[in-house]
């Protein structure tokens, strides 16, 4: 899993979400649809999902040898 996590793939299936949860909220609010607005709020729980998973993942990972950033 975590070869998917920081792949360029994971990314893009972020950013669509998010664009896509954009424009449901713009519709919902121009069109005033009720059906945009759980369309919305679904690609929320997807996008904070997502981003939780990919922080708890980053939280968790231990340094190697001590300091990973004395090789940069």
């Amino acid at each position: 899993m975590r070869r998917l996590l920081y792949s360029k793939w994971f990314f893009l299936i972020l950013a669509v979400v998010c664009a896509v949860d954009l424009f449901a909220d713009v519709g919902e609010q121009i069109w005033g649809r009720g059906f945009l607005n759980i369309v919305a709020i679904g690609l929320d729980c997807i996008a904070v999902f997502l981003s939780g998973w990919i922080f708890a993942d980053l939280h968790a990972r231990r340094p190697r040898n001590g300091n990973d950033t004395s090789g940069r």
